[in-house]
This record gives structure tokens, C-alpha cells and sequence, in this order.
């Protein structure tokens, strides 16, 4: 049985896919890039290391420092204007969970932008460890995110379940040896390869809370009792 359920951020329990392309393409915009879905694309489930360096290197005069600090200013303002919220469903997902065992956060993005929104959705109470962009190297797909997890919440991968919606945030769960609840992006829908790393899948946040009880439990099971002894 497990014992923790760590989830992904961006697209697994927030909806903020168009506001980070929102984001994007107005940084980019103001240093003379035109943000494509091709750019989009070539960034998705990557860590904040790899993107910013993405947008600074199209972008002339900026860092990735700049790029990644500018981009979520106006990923904190758009949440305060409530211009993205929680998925459906996601806050009884987390809750769910959060009644069988320890819960992680592992994200991608900035540490800035994950506390902000971890904390107006009322998801910060209920989490054991939190794993930004900026506390790893190597982020998703390698496993570091998901490794160092883990090692916040005091288990073993291997008694860990992540919940992902990406490509690459399911190799990382995997490669860590963590068991991988998939919810899937339409893009990771259609990539055979990585849904075969995927024990368990949900279409959305209500059927995965529908399945992690089955999955997810600090209970030790009761001890089974003797059988009566033959005459």
C-alpha cells in the first residue's frame, strides 16, 4: 500500500495553462519575440531553468533570471484578478488525499509563483513538502523533483504516488520509482509511450479522487487472526 500522494501543480489541480502562455507572450512581446504554439510546445512540463533560458535566448538583453521573474509577475497578478483558479474537482483531490496521508507539491514553475498560488487556493495547509523549479538542478523529466519529494516527506519513492498530467512530469514520477497516477493533457493523451508508465488514469480530478483511496493508505493493515487449532 501506498502511503503519500505528491502532485504536480500547473494543469494536474491549477488551469493555468493559457495565462503561462498569456505570460509568456507578453514578455516576449515587449523584447521583440513573438510567442508561437511551436515555442509553447518546446517548453511544456520543463523546468523553470530550461524555459526561462528558452525565452531569454529569443529574446535579446533579457536573462533567464529576468525572463522567469517577469513572467510571474504577471502570473501573480492574473491569479489576484482570478483570470485562472483551481481545475474541478481539485480541491477535493487534495483533500482526499490529504485524509490518507502526507501530500507533496511538485512544480516546475518558480517557488515564488507555486507558494503564491499553493497558499490563495488553500492548498498550503495540507501539504508536507513543497519542490519548486528553483530547488532542483535537473528538473522533469529527470527524477531530482520527485527524489528530493520524497525525501521531504520522509518515505521512500517507491511508497509515493504522483499524480501527473504531463509528458514529462510522468517520466520524472517514474524515474524516481514512484507509482504514477496519470490525469492526461490532450498532448500527453496521445503519446502511447509515456502513458505506459502510468499504473493508474483518471479523464479528470473527481475520478482520481474516486481511485486514490484505494491506493493511498498510513493504515497498517490489522493483524489476521490465528486459526482455531485442529483436534
Amino acid at each position: 500500500m501506498l502511503a503519500a500522494t505528491v502532485f504536480d501543480l500547473d494543469e494536474t489541480l491549477v488551469d493555468s495553462a493559457g495565462a503561462w502562455q498569456r505570460a509568456l507572450g507578453s514578455v516576449a512581446a515587449r523584447h521583440g519575440h513573438r510567442w508561437t504554439a511551436e515555442d509553447w510546445a518546446a517548453i511544456q512540463g520543463r523546468s523553470t531553468a530550461f524555459w526561462s533560458g528558452y525565452l531569454a535566448d529569443r529574446c535579446p538583453g533579457l536573462t533567464p533570471q529576468r525572463a522567469a521573474s517577469a513572467c510571474v509577475d504577471v502570473m501573480v497578478a492574473a491569479m489576484a484578478e482570478g483570470r485562472f483558479g483551481l481545475l474541478p474537482g481539485a480541491d477535493d483531490l487534495v483533500a482526499t488525499a490529504a485524509g490518507l496521508g502526507p501530500v507533496g507539491l511538485v512544480s516546475a514553475s518558480p517557488a515564488r509563483y507555486v507558494r503564491a498560488v499553493a497558499l490563495a487556493f488553500g492548498l498550503l495547509p495540507r501539504l508536507r513538502a513543497v519542490v519548486t523549479g528553483d530547488d532542483v538542478r535537473h528538473g522533469k523529466p529527470a527524477p531530482d523533483p520527485y527524489l528530493l519529494a520524497a525525501h521531504r516527506i520522509g518515505l521512500p519513492p517507491a511508497r509515493c504516488l504522483a499524480v501527473e498530467d504531463s509528458a514529462a512530469g510522468i517520466r520524472s514520477a517514474h524515474a524516481a520509482g514512484m507509482t504514477v497516477l496519470a490525469i492526461p493533457s490532450p498532448a500527453t493523451a496521445l503519446d502511447i509511450d509515456v502513458l505506459r508508465l502510468a499504473t493508474h488514469h483518471a479523464v479528470d480530478a473527481y475520478v482520481a479522487a474516486k481511485e486514490i483511496p484505494a491506493l493511498v493508505s498510513t493504515r497498517r493493515p490489522a493483524p489476521r487472526s490465528a486459526p482455531p487449532l485442529g483436534r
